[in-house]
This record gives structure tokens, C-alpha cells and sequence, in this order.
């Protein structure tokens, strides 16, 4: 029996529902609610009850045939035409409509594809792929079948023996057909090392004289440890001991990501701080009025300058003429190395060349000994310091932790307000707190809804010009073990995730809510900052796209294509010859890191709870906290949704002035690429992919979305919307990923073939050109009327 795999309406098209008779539907759907009668029913009826019900469980079969079987055993399924059919043709990324709205609102839905016939068969893969898609569409407690050895490979083979088999044999594949495996139970928990290394594992804290007869046969060594296990401690350790075997003074240089870092490394090495303000006496060395090495500790920034002070680039200099023993230290090297080749601040874009051009120079030196630490290093790392020293790392990895509670959930609305009232329990109880929020208008958000603070008891650390300024903010981030404890309220952003410690002083609760672009990485330091925190509740969502690189592809192979694609659609010369500056093992760290970071971002619950376990954390929900009574003090912000308002960074409001100009026909490609080769002068070939506006203007041009902008005024049906929604709906998946790139959005938030009209979707692609829609009308026959107008970035 074959079943038009069209469907009888909208909203299964491409869908195979089984034609449930009377008694079959009333047999499968009556303890859910529906009736009907047999001179009105039709199988129409059943399936619209189904789809509007989300607490009936649904399974997907492979075909109509299997889904027919599984109905006929009470497990209500509909089929898919084929392995590859549950998505729109063409649109890997983009779910069937009728599957989606079969996932609304927490439905159970298991997939049940044919049992892999061979180690090269895609059912397993495409099964466990579907049931995350579908989860991440709204599906809960769902997942996919595995099937059992010795047993059918077919859903209807499967029904078949059981209605052949006996009374025993029944009961047990019956029993079987109800199992299924959960989209969770399909991992491991997540690391960032899968290679094999040399290593020495210590159950114990970091010891010096362990590093130090370690470093006498490796020169690169790396560290890894939970936080609060003593690397600097036993890193400063063994240098004193080496120095009293050799009797003579190392010198000292350090790489760093954050200037509070490098604070507090300067200071307990002993050497210049070129963080430190002009003239003042750590930027000359002096520490406590004592001079004790050469060398120097600093952020990216600060790695080469045009005066004539040392910094990294003299002393690779120095060193490659007068060699002497010298320890570079690399501390938290996975953010430096991200940092260091593809972030940090226009200050560091404008010198990155020179930067990396020291950072590769020195670690290439034979006289520098190399020792890194990291809780999170991974792969990346390590085979970046083997590439370009030479040498294979020695990996001293630490398993010792401090088990501590850890209280996770998503960010909802039920959440948050569990966490403002634990907040509220604290602030009565005269205790102290750590809030750390993703975005500051959420952080201010969440302070204001408590009881009001004296200004010297609540400091909120951000981003912004004003805290920026604020003594108090520059002195707690130089001393946080002195000048926190004088503070009831502590309130930061990402701005301070890592770089400061209060170990001593007691806190109540430590409380992050990761939101916007805030990374798994800086979330787990932020939650180590008050190390003596009696708890911490973490409100994370399960994935974080705005964290996200510039290519959002997640392996590095794909990585590393999207961004040559990037750089054939610009001025190939330039590339060509920042690419040829810098070492391979870079290039080839800048193509994973951002893999990695993307992968990480897309996952993000996931990769959070490998991470913290390796901190030590015991994950619990957060319905596990003691509910405290008691009405919370809130204010009228507090029921206001989060808009994540935010300052446009320096490439990002380059690149909208330049698509507005060319939006408007002020101005060529031509001279938009000579000004962004001219903007980045001093960077990398990865700062230039962050500005050059080619490949995004081209996808512009053949969306035909410089046509809607220079229409200005649009209607649901004027003809250049049409335009652009069947260019939209013409692309492919790896077009569509291009397009996500370039417009630097979701890829699988753009509409596919079997998607409707929807202008909501085409707004967001005219705003990340720098120009915005306003309705200005509307009419009865075309409906609203929007008019479209630059975004004012002065």
C-alpha cells in the first residue's frame, strides 16, 4: 500500500501520516481527550488533535509503511520519505514545517530509523542528528532507537515477529520497541584534549620541585589544573630553584591576555609591568621598592611599541643576539592564544603582526624554556607550541579538585526569579554576593531589583566609560583581596570573567547569568572568582550564537575554507601577503580556535558540564535549591525583556558605515578595500577578513537586497521583497551557510523552500547592511507599509 506522501494539507506536506480508521485513532487517542463520531470522523480529525496536543509522544519512522506498523502497536508515528526526508530539499539545516510544529512545546518525539546495514550506513547518524534538531525546536524527553543484535533491523520486520512470536517472546519485544537512547546519553562528557601526550599526572596540587626536575629534560612545559591548584604558585617555585642551582638570575617574559593578569604576574615575578601606568615604579620593575629580574610581563598591546621602551619584540632581539637563559610564561594560554591571533582591542589589531611575529620569534629561541597553564588547554594549544618550538610539550596535568555544588539552569523567567530571590535572602541577611550577567543592561536589571545599597557597599564593574573611570573599579582589579572584602555587592560583566581572585574572604553566593557573547570559558572563570563562596547558581542556555566567530562553521577543515572564501572575495594580493608572515602552525591555530570556539558556542550546555567537572563542580538543577518564601522586592525593570543593547565595536561599525555607502551608492568596492587594508595596517589576515566588506557586498548584490534598500518604501507585496525571499528560498545549504557568514547571522534562520513569506525574516539581513525598517502604514490591500532608512551610527 502506497500513501501520497503529499499530504492532504499544509501542514504535513511532505509528511506521511498513516490513515488512522475510527477505532484506531479512538484505540491510540482517547486517553488524551479525542472523540468524535464514526459518521463524521476522518483521519483529518485524528491527526489535527495530535498536532495541537503536545503531550502526545510521536515517533518518525523511515517510511509510511513503518509508520503504519508502529500505529497498528499503539505507538502513535508518522514517516518521512526517505533517510534524508526530514528536511526541506536541499536545507539540511532547516527542519520540515510540519516536524517543527510537531516539536512546539515540549513534545515527546522519538526517532526510529532503519538499523544500520553496514559501518558506512548514515541511519544511525541521521537519527541522532534529527532528534537533536528536533530538540533544539522545542522537543523534550525524546532521542532516537538503537537497534538490538539478533534482532529485526525494520520497525515492520520488528512488528512482524512480535505478532509471529509467543506469549514470552512477546512481553519482551514489546518491551524492546518502547526503549529508546536520549540525545544526552549519546555523548561523553566533552573535552578539549583527545590526543595522546606526553604527560605526568599527579593526584596532589602543582609542586615545584616537581616541575623543576621535569623542566631539566623538556623545555616547553604546560600545566593543566583546576583553578586554585597552585600553577603560578609552583611555576614561581621552581624558577627560585633553578635559579639558586644555577646561581644566576633568569630573565623573565610573560604573554598575557588581560592587564589585571598582568598585575598580579609582575608583581610575583618581579619584573617590569607594561600594564602598569607611564612612570610609575612596577612599569620600571620595581615592586615593593626591590628590583629582582630583567623581563617583562604584557598584554597583546603592549608587545611592540614605536618608542624606545623594552618590550617583547626588543627582547626577541636581545635574545637572538646575546642568548641567555630566559622562561617565557604563557599563563591561561588558551585565551592568549585567541586573544594574541584573533581578538583583543584596536590597540592590539593595529601592532597584532609584530606581536605574533615576537610571541612565534621567542618561542622558537633554543635559550627560552616555555612553561604554560591552562585548566582548559586543549589540542589547540599544544600542537601550536609543538609547531613552532620543535619540541613535544610535556603535559603535568593535575586531577586534584575541590568538589564544590554547582546550581545550573537555563535563563527563563522561572529561573531568574529563583535566582533574585536568593538574591533578595542574602542582601537580608547582611551577607556578601557576586553577580556576574552576560549583558549590562541584564546586570543592571537584576541590581536594581534589590533593595537599594549604599553606594560604598555595591561596585558594578562593565565595560562602560564610567566604570572605566571609577578609582575604585582600577583598585579592586590591582588587589582584589584587599579591596573586595569592603564591598556587600559586587556586580560585574564579561569585562572582568577572568584576571581577579578574592580567596580569603567569605562570599554567600556567586551568581552568573551567561547571555550575548559570553563564552563557556570566561563563564567558568567568572565563577571562580570568589573562591571562598559558600554557593554558586549558574543560568546558562543551550547555545550561544552571538559568541560565535566570523565563519560560525564548527570543524576546522570548514573553517579554514570559509575563511579562503572570505579572502577570495576580496583583494587576494593583501591576504596573500599577511598570510605569508606568519608561521603555519599559526595559521593552522587560527582555522581550529575558531572551530572550536563556534562548536563550543553552538553546544554550549554541553561543553559547559565537561568543563566544569573538570573544575571540580557538582552539577545539580537548579529545582534542587531549597525554595525560600518570602515576596522579592522588584522593580518595574525587572518584567522588562532584555534587549542587549550594546556599542558597536571599532570593525563592526567600519563595516556598516561601508555597506551603507555602498548601499547608497556613495562610494566602490575598490575604495572601501583600499580603506580596510588601511584600517588594519600592523594586523593579521584574520583582521582584514573582520573588516573587508567584499564577500558580504557580493551576497548583497545577489540577494537583491541593495535593490529593497533603494526602493525605501515596501509592502508584504511589493515585488522587491518577492525578489529577495525567492533568492533566499533558491539556495542550497552550503550557499545558505555562505550567507550566514557573510551576513554574519544564523544560517538556519534563513527561510527554506517549503517556508511561507515572512518579511520578519528579511529585516534582520537589511540591518546588519546599517539600515532599519519603520512602519509608516498600512493598507488594506497590501497590508503594512514599512519604509526603510539608514541606521544613524554617529
Amino acid at each position: 500500500m502506497k500513501l501520497d506522501a503529499t499530504g492532504w494539507d499544509e501542514i504535513n506536506r511532505g509528511l506521511m501520516l498513516p490513515p488512522l480508521s475510527f477505532d484506531g485513532a479512538l484505540d491510540l487517542l482517547g486517553e488524551h481527550g479525542f472523540s468524535s463520531t464514526p459518521e463524521t470522523y476522518t483521519p483529518e480529525q485524528a491527526w489535527l488533535f495530535v498536532f495541537k496536543r503536545p503531550e502526545v509522544p510521536v515517533w518518525i519512522e523511515e517510511s509510511a509503511l513503518k509508520a503504519m506498523a508502529a500505529c497498528s502497536i499503539g505507538q502513535i508515528a508518522v514517516g518521512v520519505n526517505g533517510i534524508n526526508g526530514w528536511h526541506q530539499k536541499g536545507r539540511s539545516d532547516r527542519l520540515m514545517p510540519a516536524l517543527k510544529l510537531l516539536a512546539k512545546k515540549g513534545r515527546k518525539i522519538v526517532v526510529r530509523f532503519d538499523c544500520p546495514g553496514s559501518s558506512k550506513s548514515q541511519s544511525k547518524h541521521q537519527a541522532r542528528k534529527l532528534a537533536r534538531r528536533l530538540e533544539r525546536a522545542g522537543a523534550r524527553n525524546g532521542g532516537w532507537w538503537c537497534w538490538l543484535p539478533g534482532k529485526p533491523g525494520k520497525t515492520d520486520d520488528f512488528v512482524a515477529a512480535l505478532i509471529k512470536a509467543d506469549a514470552e517472546t512477546k512481553c519482551e519485544l514489546r518491551g524492546w520497541l518502547d526503549a529508546y537512547v536520549t540525545t544526552s546519553d549519546t555523548n561523553s562528557n566533552y573535552r578539549r584534549i583527545k590526543s595522546t601526550w606526553s604527560t605526568h599526572q599527579t593526584k596532589d596540587e602543582f609542586n615545584a620541585d616537581v616541575l623543576l626536575k621535569l623542566a631539566e629534560t623538556h623545555r616547553v612545559i604546560v600545566l593543566k589544573g583546576a583553578t586554585g591548584t597552585g600553577k603560578s604558585k609552583a611555576m614561581l617555585g621552581a624558577l627560585e630553584s633553578l635559579e639558586a642551582k644555577t646561581r644566576a638570575k633568569f630573565t623573565v617574559l610573560g604573554a598575557y591576555h588581560r592587564s589585571s593578569l598582568v598585575h598580579k604576574g609582575a608583581h610575583e615575578f618581579g619584573v617590569k609591568n607594561l600594564s602598569a601606568p607611564y612612570e610609575s615604579a612596577e612599569r620600571a620593575g620595581l615592586h615593593e621598592g626591590r628590583t629582582m629580574r630583567d623581563g617583562l610581563f604584557c598584554c597583546g598591546e603592549s608587545a611592540f611599541k614605536e618608542s624606545s621602551e623594552q618590550t617583547l619584540w626588543t627582547w626577541l632581539w636581545e635574545l637572538r643576539d646575546n642568548p641567555r637563559p630566559t622562561l617565557l610564561v604563557l599563563d591561561e594560554i588558551s585565551q592568549v592564544l585567541a586573544n594574541w591571533t584573533m581578538g583583543g582591542t584596536p590597540a592590539l589589531r593595529s601592532i597584532r603582526s609584530k606581536a605574533l611575529d615576537a610571541l612565534e620569534g621567542l618561542l622558537a629561541l633554543d635559550c627560552v624554556h616555555v612553561w604554560a597553564a591552562d585548566a582548559l588547554v586543549g589540542d589547540i594549544e599544544l600542537n601550536w607550541l609543538k609547531g613552532i618550538t620543535g619540541c613535544d610539550p610535556l603535559l603535568i596535568h593535575s586531577t586534584f579538585t575541590r568538589e564544590r555544588d554547582l546550581f545550573m539552569g537555563l535563563p527563563n523567567s522561572a529561573n531568574e526569579r529563583t535566582l533574585n530571590l536568593r538574591l533578595n535572602d542574602v542582601v537580608h541577611a547582611q551577607q556578601r554576593f557576586w553577580l556576574g550577567h552576560g549583558t549590562v543592561n541584564g546586570l543592571y536589571r537584576c541590581l536594581d531589583a534589590l533593595p537599594e545599597a549604599h553606594p560604598s557597599e555595591e561596585l558594578r564593574i562593565t565595560g562602560e566609560d564610567d566604570s572605566r573611570g571609577d578609582p575604585r573599579v582600577s583598585r579592586l582589579m590591582a588587589d582584589a583581596e584587599m579591596e573586595g572584602p569592603q564591598y556587600q555587592r559586587i556586580g560585574f560583566s564579561p569585562a572582568v570573567s577572568c584576571g581577579i581572585s578574592m580567596a580569603a574572604t567569605p562570599v554567600a553566593l556567586t551568581a552568573i547569568v551567561q547571555a550575548y557573547c559570553w563564552k563557556a570559558e570566561d563563564v567558568i572563570q567568572a565563577l571562580n572568582r570568589a573562591r571562598n563562596s559558600s554557593q554558586r547558581i549558574l543560568l546558562a542556555p543551550k547555545v550561544v550564537p552571538e559568541a560565535a566567530g566570523i565563519t560560525k562553521e564548527t570543524t576546522a577543515k570548514e573553517a579554514a575554507k570559509a575563511l579562503e572564501e572570505r579572502m577570495k572575495a576580496g583583494s587576494l594580493d593583501n591576504y596573500a601577503a599577511l598570510l605569508a608572515d606568519r608561521h603555519p602552525a599559526t595559521r593552522k591555530a587560527v582555522a581550529e580556535l575558531e572551530a572550536r570556539n563556534n562548536f563550543e558556542c553552538f553546544n554550549n550546555s554541553w561543553c559547559l558540564h565537561g568543563l566544569l567537572q573538570e573544575e571540580g563542580y557538582l552539577i545539580r538543577g537548579l529545582e534542587a535549591l531549597e525554595s525560600q518564601q518570602g515576596e522579592v522586592n522588584e522593580s518595574p525593570q525587572t518584567k522588562q525583556s532584555d534587549r542587549r543593547e550594546r556599542s558597536l565595536e571599532a570593525a563592526d561599525a567600519f563595516r556598516m558605515e561601508a555597506l551603507q555607502r555602498l548601499a547608497l551608492g556613495t562610494s566602490d568596492l575598490a575604495s572601501e578595500q583600499r580603506e580596510a587594508r588601511r584600517l588594519i595596517a600592523g594586523g593579521s589576515f584574520l583582521d582584514l577578513a573582520e573588516v573587508d566588506v567584499s564577500e558580504t557586498w557580493a551576497v548583497t548584490q545577489e540577494l537583491k537586497l541593495d535593490e529593497l534598500i533603494k526602493s525605501k518604501t515596501v509592502s508584504r507585496n511589493s515585488s522587491e521583497i518577492s525578489a529577495v525571499w525567492n533568492q533566499l528560498q533558491t539556495l542550497n545549504r552550503s550557499e545558505v551557510k555562505r550567507v550566514g557568514r557573510a551576513m554574519a547571522c544564523r544560517a538556519d534562520r534563513l527561510p527554506g523552500p517549503m517556508d511561507s513569506i515572512d518579511v520578519r525574516r528579511i529585516w534582520p539581513l537589511i540591518r546588519r547592511l546599517g539600515f532599519r525598517e519603520r512602519r509608516t502604514g498600512q493598507t488594506r490591500r497590501d497590508g503594512n507599509i514599512w519604509t526603510i532608512e539608514p541606521i544613524d551610527l554617529s
